[in-house]
């Protein structure tokens, strides 16, 4: 019994740390110490050098079941499905409020904040099958979602011409090579496959730069805090929390239940379904509508309401 406190203190006190450096963050923005737009540079530091970094060294550092690849089909269709869903249920939505939602309520923000949280909890080994999961989830992260709004809301028809077929599938291929995420994710995979192992000198070199994804990652959340003042704004915001409330459950019931690997993974890729919202999401909503300080606060809001579901499930669930 006390072991079992104990576990559930460390895991409380670890989950106060994490929204400690939310909340520290977000203040340090009220006070002045940053600017509104400063997030960006933290953005840039965490895509390109933290959560790769991160990444490389779970797969350098833990022994990879090619059962896993289950866990990369639940993160793709856990992000593709409920998108075509919502396409459809909010038809009598105006376009913008459509745009939004299907945006925010899809996508999971894995990498710089899952995965962080989750390697918190329950160590090292855990980040393996959260970056499995990521591997899904990234196509539709990194591009997917935002091609398939714009293909089904027709976005891009404007009174101008439109683009040619060979021009969106450039812009759609752009968004994947130019993300340091989802190549590295590539690369991974590939060493995965051909039985590579990642030397130890790399290891070595990436390691700072990978138990520093934590703080970087909930310290950018904090940043792009923004309360909305509109209350259209706020309904929007509550009505993608609740899609995502009901992805999340119905995407870890299908974890549970349905993934042919060992339980200590279905744990984990249940706890991926809570995810938050992904930064992505953020960037597609500026580019798109110029909601960024909704979709922001949005984002907010669920990595806190997250961050304490995964401490939630990481204490019920058996491992």
């Amino acid at each position: 019994m006390r072991q079992y406190q104990g576990g559930i203190m460390e895991l409380a006190l670890k989950t106060g740390s994490l929204l400690l450096i939310i909340v520290g963050a977000y203040l340090f923005k009220r006070a002045g110490l940053f600017k509104e737009r400063d997030y960006k540079i933290m953005q840039v530091f965490v895509f390109n050098v933290t959560l790769p970094a991160a990444v490389i060294h779970s797969f350098a550092q833990n022994r990879h079941d090619m059962s896993m690849l289950w866990i990369v089909l639940l993160g793709l269709l856990g992000a593709l499905i409920p998108l075509f869903v919502i396409f459809f249920v909010t038809r009598r939505e105006t376009a913008e409020h459509r745009t939004f939602e299907m945006l925010n309520a899809t996508t999971f923000n894995i990498g710089n904040f899952t995965l962080p949280v989750v390697t918190t909890f329950m160590g090292p080994a855990a980040g393996v099958p959260v970056v499995m999961f990521d591997m899904g989830n990234a196509v539709m992260c990194s591009a997917g979602s935002l091609v398939f709004t714009k293909a089904l809301l027709h976005l891009d028809d404007g009174d101008g011409p439109r683009p040619s077929v060979g021009k969106r599938l450039h812009a759609a291929a752009r968004n994947f090579y130019t993300s340091a995420a989802f190549d590295t994710y590539v690369v991974m995979v590939i060493l995965l496959l051909a039985g590579i192992s990642i030397p130890q000198g790399v290891v070595t070199v990436v390691e700072p730069f990978a138990n520093a994804n934590a703080f970087c990652s909930m310290a950018m959340v904090g940043m792009m805090m923004d309360v909305p003042e509109l209350a259209d704004d706020r309904r929007e915001m509550a009505k993608v929390l609740a899609w995502r409330l009901v992805i999340a459950v119905v995407g870890s019931l299908a974890a549970w239940y349905l993934l042919p690997v060992a339980q200590s993974a279905r744990k984990i890729a249940v706890i991926c379904m809570f995810a938050p919202i992904a930064v992505f999401a953020t960037k597609f909503t500026d580019m798109t509508l110029g909601k960024a300080k909704l979709a922001g606060f949005s984002l907010t809001v669920s990595a806190v309401i997250s961050l304490i579901a995964m401490a939630v499930l990481c204490a019920v669930l058996p491992a």
